[in-house]
């Protein structure tokens, strides 16, 4: 792969389109696309990762007391212990802004949950998430802080999604500061819709790629019980509509990790009732709504009445193995430090091995010292690693694309050529994704626009990485079509996180 010249150093590109319906290939259209960021910091439970909190004050802003709390909590030692980012930096502070003397509230609550939910205190929520749904660009903005000022209050699978993300808005932000309706935009993606402030954050994300373009671009104002489109670019002469879609977790993903914790969880706690720990990794074969209840804790009850080390089976639901695990590596390696309970390294510690986007439930008796997130000891544990390579569950993520882009185009105007932009986390595993991303190909070049003359397609797919030696990866890669007419490719270069 060409490494880019004059660009952030440690950054790869490569780029991927094809011409559909109309015209022929462009000679720069036959790659892939990625982006590569290296390590931004090293995670780690030493001296200058320490938490400035007891775990009973924890405890007690977790329950909702109102506890005084000390000013190098959310303060940077110093002197610095770690690099700044400009980039980051910028652009915490340009969001942060929007939310006023509302920041210091929303900080605090982004802190309490997120050890909430590592002391067992689930605060309502079912699913024990460790950040507050009602305030997702709150929890986000904690994050980023985190990463520049107190390391100790990292969540490192979160914080490999966003950041990089809001290093690119805070690299591009003087453009962005010329774009019309900008402000408007950002009220509302950090106050209505700070639930679900993907979207407004890709729109920023597409403007700013425009902007480099050296294109005009405005931020249309949201109307009232009306479809319209988000951006107002014009290159040259030409005067595009741009439709940006920024998809959530697939819905039948979450609905399939959800069914997890049903087949799971019984096995998983009569193997802890015993003072065991195990291991199993299970492959599906078929949908896992199809997948009875008692599937999972039928084999660990084989297993453990086997008196045997492992099982393994193949039958027409999965293939699978199940059996006893060894503690010993994560043992050895909390004589060094602590570790964080809830990471890549505990996973590959206990597992043998670690490979981005694997499914995994776990449960780990653990003791802690300086942080309920870190464990000092591990007494006991169980993880499943799982996947369903059932094509019916392929297939069902790749539809969801194909449900955005129909959106997309209702919300295109008739007298102005249109582009679409999609985007989405790609976090199902590598061989999920790869099948899904030819299945969506696949479906791009078959899709009508109708009578709308919507002339290219951009699908762009963010790859995040937390992996076991710490910091942070991510990968972008885009695809591209054209659906109508002959005009020159609006954009590109087309990633939006460079």
């Amino acid at each position: 792969m060409p490494s880019l010249t004059g660009k952030r150093p440690g950054l790869l590109r490569k780029a991927k389109g094809v011409e559909n319906r109309h015209g022929h290939p462009d000679p720069d259209s036959c790659q892939d696309h990625i982006v590569r960021l290296l390590p931004l910091i090293d995670l780690k439970s030493d001296e200058e990762s320490q938490m400035p909190l007891s775990m009973d004050d924890l405890r007690r802003l977790a329950q909702g007391e109102d506890i005084p709390l000390p000013r190098e909590l959310f303060a940077s030692p110093q002197p610095r212990l770690w690099a700044d980012d400009p980039d980051l930096r910028r652009a915490f502070n340009w969001l942060k802004g929007f939310m006023g003397a509302d920041w210091e509230r929303r900080r605090i609550v982004a802190f309490a949950r997120l050890h909430a939910s590592a002391l067992g205190i689930n605060q309502g929520d079912e699913k024990g998430r460790f950040y507050d749904p009602d305030d997702m660009i709150g929890w986000y903005l904690f994050q980023a802080e985190a990463v520049l000022d107190h390391l100790w209050n990292v969540e490192p699978m979160y914080a490999s999604r966003i950041v990089p993300v809001l290093q690119s808005i805070g690299r591009s932000l003087p453009l962005l500061l010329s774009a019309a309706g900008l402000d408007d935009r950002v009220k509302r993606l950090v106050g209505s819709e700070r639930k679900q402030p993907n979207g407004g954050l890709f729109e920023l994300l597409v403007a700013a790629a425009y902007l480099r373009r050296r294109a005009r671009v405005s931020f249309r104002k949201e109307p009232r019980n009306a479809k319209s489109h988000d951006l107002d670019v014009i290159i040259g002469d030409v005067a595009y509509a741009v439709e940006c879609k920024r998809m959530e977790t697939s819905k039948y993903g979450e609905d399939e990790r959800m069914q997890m914790r049903v087949l799971w969880d019984p096995a998983s706690d009569l193997i802890s009732a015993l003072g065991r720990s195990a291991f199993g990794n299970v492959d599906f074969k078929v949908p896992i709504s199809d997948v009875h209840n008692h599937y999972l804790i039928g084999k660990a009850q084989e297993w453990l009445a086997s008196r045997m080390p492992s099982i393994l089976w193949d039958d027409d639901i999965g293939s699978g193995v199940v059996g006893d695990m060894d503690l010993e590596p994560l043992q050895t390696a909390l004589q060094d430090g602590e570790i964080l309970a809830a990471g890549s390294l505990a996973i590959k510690l206990l597992t043998g091995r670690y490979r981005r986007h694997e499914s995994h439930l776990q449960a780990i008796k653990f003791s802690s010292e300086s942080s309920p997130r870190y464990m000092s000891e591990c007494e006991q544990a169980s993880i499943l690693r799982w996947k369903c390579s059932a094509d019916a569950s392929v297939n069902a993520k790749a539809k969801d694309v194909v449900a955005k882009l129909a959106q997309a185009l209702d919300q295109l105007p008739g007298d102005r050529p249109g582009i679409v932009h999609i985007g989405l986390e790609a976090v199902e595993g590598d061989a999920s994704e790869a099948a899904r991303i030819e299945r969506v190909l696949a479906s791009l070049e078959r899709f009508d626009p109708k009578e709308k003359p919507l002339e290219f397609v951009y699908v762009h797919y963010f790859i995040p990485d937390s992996p076991p030696e710490g910091s942070f990866e991510f990968e972008e890669r885009v695809d591209w079509r054209r659906i109508t007419g002959n005009g020159v490719r609006p954009l590109k270069p087309e990633t939006l996180i460079v």
